[in-house]
């Protein structure tokens, strides 16, 4: 009995080191995937993360290439926004595995969007979530809210492993479970023995770091059906912008788009025009009709605006510190994209002392002379 006892343990051994071995092997950009999230690399022969590839790698591929086909037009814009804000292009799979790239993805808990946003977060991080407009639903404007969310837990906690826990268990949890270990250690935070984090954080970060080893080797291999899923990424669409106020009927007929069509493509707008709070909205169109949009997509002039709300008359108002375009424009009963066209501002963003015009009707500047 002692000699079977020996050979099992010896089988058990040798198993778990062929599995690691086979997934050092297998995805040979391990290296730099968990680099990239502060991972200590020996965390591909962790055998509770060998016991999860070895039970989820088939599921998760599915997973992976059913995302891919899903988020093939927002994939290339992800990457630039990414890069270009000084995150790891990596952190798209952070996105992948929130939402499966499911453009309309709402949790029980009624987190939403690509990013799976709650409202209040998403308020925090600047997207607009009302009646009418739900930016958590915008590709670009989430993904834009994220990058933010995501700096600001760096900021915070100091390694991108610790940003991905609190994203999914929330700070709190992960600032005492910091506590109890006594460290910030990945592997010891990891451990389901020690239950410091929930255990669907646990998976949550092994599947992000799968998701990534995978997308990593197919994005280098030159096996067909590795091949076969690159093709599927697939820059479709385009990002404009379009400005407050402007009938999606007049943008579906500029595109030569049905509205169904068109909708399909914008979750985040769920009103006849885009409302007067929103500024400047990114829709998304079909990369073949951005020179259409180009060529006759006209933003409202200033003009159009003073005839439509009968304005008569420019005010000069001066910054003062704390006013921004929309506390400026709910002074004065205005839309904040009417500040922006009177001004031709190139940015939102207001500095004190700055001279902003308003467009005001002459009852108005009558019954206010302090203007």
């Amino acid at each position: 009995m002692k000699f079977l006892g020996w050979l099992l343990t010896i089988f058990i051994l040798l198993t778990g080191t062929l599995s690691a071995s086979y997934l050092a092997q297998k995805y040979p950009s391990y290296r730099y995937v968990m680099r990239q999230f502060d991972v200590n690399a020996s965390y591909i022969d962790n055998p509770q993360f060998v016991e999860f590839v070895r039970k989820n790698e088939a599921k998760y591929r599915r997973f992976y290439t059913n995302s891919l086909k899903r988020g093939k037009d927002y994939i290339p814009t992800f990457t630039e926004l990414l890069l270009s804000n000084g995150l790891s292009h990596l952190f798209i799979y952070l996105s992948m595995t929130e939402s499966g790239f499911k453009t309309y993805a709402k949790s029980q808990k009624k987190a939403a969007g690509l990013w799976q946003f709650m409202s209040a977060t998403a308020r925090n991080y600047h997207l607009i979530v009302n009646q009418k407009v739900d930016q958590r639903y915008d590709p670009v404007a989430s993904t834009q809210a994220a990058m933010r969310y995501i700096n600001a837990l760096y900021k915070k906690f100091g390694k991108w492993y610790l940003v991905m826990m609190a994203y999914n268990c929330g700070e709190g949890r992960l600032t005492r479970a910091i506590k109890r270990a006594g460290t910030d250690d990945f592997e010891v935070l990891m451990d389901a023995r020690r239950r410091l984090i929930p255990p669907e954080t646990r998976d949550y970060l092994k599947k992000i770091i799968l998701l990534a080893m995978m997308g990593e080797r197919i994005v280098e291999s030159s096996r067909p059906e590795d091949k076969k899923i690159k093709r599927k990424i697939i820059d479709g669409k385009t990002f404009v912008n379009v400005v407050a106020g402007t009938r999606i009927i007049d943008l579906v007929n500029i595109l030569d788009m049905s509205l169904p069509d068109f909708m399909d493509m914008n979750p985040h707008i769920t009103t006849s025009r885009i409302p007067a709070d929103a500024f400047l909205v990114q829709i998304a169109i079909p990369a073949e009709k951005f020179q259409l949009f180009k060529d006759h997509y006209q933003p409202p002039t200033l003009k159009e605006i003073y005839k439509e709300k009968h304005y008569s008359r420019l005010v000069a108002h001066v910054v003062r510190k704390g006013e921004n375009l929309k506390t400026i424009a709910q002074h004065y009963k205005v839309a904040p994209i009417e500040l922006i066209i009177a001004n031709e501002l190139p940015r939102a963003k207001l500095s004190p002392g700055q001279v902003v015009m308003v467009p005001v009707t002459e009852d108005d500047f009558q019954r206010h002379k302090s203007y």
